[in-house]
C-alpha cells in the first residue's frame, strides 16, 4: 500500500485503534485506565492502562474473545475449543439458535425477534453469550482494575437480550473492589471506527517526527 500511495502506512487492531482513539476523544479523556469490549462478528477488547494503550510484546493483547472461558464441546472460528467467541459472536448466537430450532436458513435478524419473543432456544443463546462475556470481562477487570469500561459494537443493539445473565456472571467473579469500575454501553458507527484508523496513523506520524513514544 505504501509503494502504491507513496504515503506511510500504518496497521493496527481495529479494537485497539478504536481505544486510542478513546483516548483521546471518549472516556479517556476523564479515566486513567479503561478498557472497551467490542461485541459482535468478533468479542475484542482494547486496554488503556499506565498511559498507553496495551499491544504486547507479539501484538496480541486484549483478545479476550479467545479466553477458554465457554464449554469444551464449542468450537471457535480460530480452530481452538471453549473460546468466550465460539458461543458469543453473533455468528455463534446465530449457529445455536438455527441449531435448536432445526431451521438452518434463520438470519440473525430472525434470531433476535425470536429471543424478543421469548424462543427457548434464541434466549439460552443469548443467555450463553452474556454469560461467557460476563466471566470473560470480570477476568479482564481482576487482571488491571480499569476506572471504566465501554461495551461497544453492533451487539450492543442487542445487549437487553444477554444483559442480565452478563452482569450476574459479571459481578459473581469480579474481584473485590475491581467490580467498582464503570461500565458504559455505547454503539460505535462507522465513523467512530474510522477515527480510530485516523488516530492510530496520527499517532504513529508524530511518534516518528518526534522520534518519541507519543501519548
Amino acid at each position: 500500500m505504501e509503494a502504491r500511495i507513496g504515503l506511510p502506512v500504518t496497521v493496527e487492531n481495529d479494537v485497539r485503534a478504536l481505544a486510542k482513539s478513546e483516548h483521546w476523544f471518549g472516556v479517556g479523556k476523564d479515566a486513567t485506565s479503561f478498557a472497551i469490549v467490542t461485541i459482535g462478528a468478533g468479542i475484542g477488547c482494547g486496554i488503556y492502562v499506565n498511559g498507553d494503550v496495551v499491544v504486547g510484546s507479539h501484538g496480541v493483547a486484549g483478545e479476550i474473545g479467545h479466553l477458554p472461558l465457554a464449554s469444551s464441546d464449542a468450537i471457535c472460528v480460530c480452530g481452538r475449543r471453549g473460546c468466550v467467541e465460539a458461543v458469543a459472536s453473533s455468528h455463534a448466537i446465530l449457529e445455536a439458535v438455527r441449531s435448536g430450532r432445526s431451521e438452518p436458513d434463520l438470519t440473525l435478524a430472525d434470531a433476535i425477534r425470536l429471543a424478543h419473543e421469548g424462543d427457548p432456544a434464541a434466549v439460552e443463546a443469548f443467555e450463553r453469550a452474556g454469560t461467557a462475556i460476563g466471566a470473560a470481562l470480570a477476568a479482564t477487570v481482576n487482571l488491571f482494575g480499569p476506572e471504566v469500561v465501554v461495551i461497544a459494537g453492533e451487539g450492543v443493539m442487542d445487549y437487553d437480550l444477554y444483559e442480565r445473565r452478563f452482569r450476574e456472571e459479571f459481578l459473581a467473579h469480579a474481584f473485590g473492589a475491581a467490580a467498582n469500575c464503570r461500565l458504559v454501553v455505547r454503539r460505535h458507527t462507522f465513523t467512530d471506527w474510522a477515527r480510530g484508523a485516523a488516530v492510530a496513523s496520527l499517532r504513529d506520524a508524530i511518534a516518528v517526527s518526534a522520534g518519541s513514544h507519543v501519548e
